[in-house]
């Protein structure tokens, strides 16, 4: 694993997108293609509208979600939506979008389809909530037994949160450590205790725990006070 701190959020979101820029250019030369899973909230917008304006072979990039809530897009907390606004513009609107909530009013059909169109990411960009969760795996979630289930095939599951609003699609632990590579966005102190005891020890009332200490694969971690 490895840290990087930057003294602003607008420095961190610039050094990151260079970096999955990178990360993304590499599997586009090694394989011909390249698959990109980006988280949503209102934090990763400035990563998204840089990264748009990367130099990258769109049309080689497939861009999916590494969670959903399952609401319609014009909904204001749909990730699709945002991916949309910020990301897919000018050159980026290229890249080919699979989002996850199909049938927002359906879970099971959504998550059926979701499973038929996946495609495993070379890259996720993953952020971290106050209480630890990372994708949409909540502390105390009915699903997150399954959800942090190693080995498993489940790329994909429904999780209904005990704390936060709607129903998602997430990606599982098992699909977030078969990427090629993994980054973690954080911001401020709060976050950054979260984080650090969540480095002490595997703990399913830390999620992001899981993710932290597992070292097959990659991950770098972006932090602006």
């Amino acid at each position: 694993m490895q840290w990087f701190e930057f003294d602003t959020p607008a420095d961190a979101a610039a050094a990151l997108a260079e970096a999955v820029s990178g990360a993304l250019a590499t599997a586009i030369r090694e394989r011909g293609e390249a698959v990109l899973a980006v988280s949503g909230g209102r934090s990763p917008v400035a990563f998204l509208q840089r990264l748009a304006e990367s130099g990258l072979d769109w049309a080689h990039v497939t861009v999916t979600l590494v969670d959903e809530r399952l609401v319609p897009e014009h909904h204001p907390d749909s990730n699709a939506a945002l991916v949309r606004e910020h990301l897919l513009t000018g050159a980026a609107a290229a890249a080919r979008f699979l989002p996850l909530a199909l049938h927002p009013d359906d879970a099971a059909a959504s998550l059926a389809a979701a499973r038929a169109a996946w495609r495993q990411p070379d890259v996720a960009v993953l952020g971290m909530g106050d209480d630890g969760h990372t994708a949409s795996l909540f502390p105390a979630a009915p699903e997150l037994a399954a959800g942090l289930a190693l080995p498993s095939a489940e790329r994909l599951l429904t999780v209904t949160p005990p704390a936060a609003s709607h129903t998602r699609l997430s990606m599982t632990l098992a699909a977030l450590l078969a990427c090629g590579r993994l980054f973690l966005a954080i911001q401020g102190p709060a976050k950054r205790r979260v984080f650090e005891q969540a480095r002490q020890a595997v703990d399913d009332a830390l999620p992001i725990s899981h993710v932290l200490h597992h070292t097959e694969v990659p991950l770098d971690v972006y932090w602006a006070s």
